[in-house]
């Protein structure tokens, strides 16, 4: 009987560890897609942590994450940006950032 107890207590413990690991590896995609305008800058590194790059273009904070992938062969990547005015999300979302004339700034996408 006590032998039947441990191996439960071992596969109870197995399943808890997987939950937990797959509940943190989720992707950026999944995380920035939960943002919305005029979330305040604060609340948006507590949720995708800090990012890779943190510049002012034209008045407004651009934030860049890199979201990195091992694949079989290479590592693959997506950039997701974040655009603050005055401290709140105006614009987020994966792609790059683009200066759109001369006072407003564009997520640019890879997608056709």
């Amino acid at each position: 009987m006590p032998y039947r107890v441990g191996v439960r207590m071992k596969r109870a413990i197995a399943v808890a560890v997987i939950t937990v690991g797959i509940a943190g590896c989720q992707g950026m995609a999944s995380k920035i897609a939960r943002l919305n305008v005029g979330t305040q800058r604060d609340e948006v590194i507590e949720h995708l942590g800090p990012p890779d790059s943190d510049r002012n273009i034209v008045g407004f904070e651009v934030l860049s994450w890199l979201d990195r992938r091992p694949g079989r062969f290479s590592f693959s990547h997506k950039d997701y940006t974040v655009v603050l005015k005055e401290g709140k999300v105006v614009q987020f979302g994966p792609g790059l950032i683009r200066r759109d004339g001369k006072t407003s700034l564009q997520i640019e996408t890879d997608d056709p």
